[in-house]
């Protein structure tokens, strides 16, 4: 049997652990089946290269960042910041009111409510693809797809298991190569149909179900190549479609006006 670190048996206790989740995931609110909330979900969590460079000097630890998550810092953000300008389309307000919405609505801070922040796997990382030796001794796993595999076997029935007690309205899941396991988390068997349509010439496609445990979006990354929601125009395509889809695809919260 392979030794593995202490720091690969706490994380791996960690993310198997029911109790532990809320640890693993970026914050905000995860309401209850009568005061329902919006999910956002990425693949795994950003890691600039600025982040590692303070991390090697001892400057800044991966987890200090996950402390501080007020609107201030989030808006600094590319992926937050698209974010904010989809929770405003779908809350009726022009996307472009993107900064105006996010001081009222305050997103995945501590104590806030309505919207709630996660990933499919917990570890941070600059790329999807990295995979170095400080990885393989924080999980004990010699490649990502081990990581990855062993993940879907223990997390993922945890975050169904969590979805299923708090009943989100939408579950957002950003990553149209994970849709596969977007849907598995939300219950939902059956894959939809593609929505294709078209921006400024440039192609897009996104996914939406209320044939699981609760209703799914899958959308292209929120922010990067000419495929994802790099534009308002995008945004507010993407969250019409959203609430015609799902009309009931709106937190529960005090709608801030």
């Amino acid at each position: 049997m392979k030794t593995i670190s202490e720091t690969a048996r706490a994380f791996r206790l960690r993310s198997e652990d029911p109790s532990r989740f809320l640890e693993t995931c970026d914050g905000g609110d995860l309401g209850s089946p009568d005061r329902r909330t919006v999910w956002l979900l990425g693949i795994e969590p950003g890691w600039s290269v600025a982040d590692q460079l303070l991390d090697e000097q001892g400057l800044r630890d991966k987890a200090e960042g996950m402390v501080d998550y007020s609107v201030e810092t989030q808006i600094a953000w590319p992926f937050n910041r698209k974010a904010f300008q989809l929770f405003a389309a779908l809350d009726g307000r022009p996307p472009e009111d993107y900064r105006n919405f996010a001081f009222a609505a305050r997103p995945f801070e501590r104590g806030s409510t309505g919207y709630f922040k996660a990933n499919l796997f917990p570890e941070p990382f600059n790329k999807v693809g990295d995979w170095d030796a400080a990885a393989i001794d924080k999980t004990g796993f010699d490649t990502k797809a081990e990581y990855r595999d062993w993940l879907k076997s223990v997390r993922f029935p945890v975050f169904r298991s969590w979805i299923e007690k708090h009943r989100p309205s939408l579950v957002i899941g950003t990553g149209l190569s994970h849709l596969d396991d977007f849907l598995e988390i939300t219950g939902t068997a059956e894959k939809p149909l593609a929505q294709v349509f078209e921006i400024n010439g440039h192609r897009k496609s996104m996914f939406s179900s209320t044939a699981g445990t609760v209703p799914v979006a899958v959308l292209p990354h929120l922010s990067g190549n000419r495929h994802s929601l790099n534009s308002y125009q995008s945004i507010r395509e993407v969250a019409a479609r959203i609430l015609a889809a799902v009309p009931g695809a709106r937190s529960d919260h005090l709608k801030v006006r």
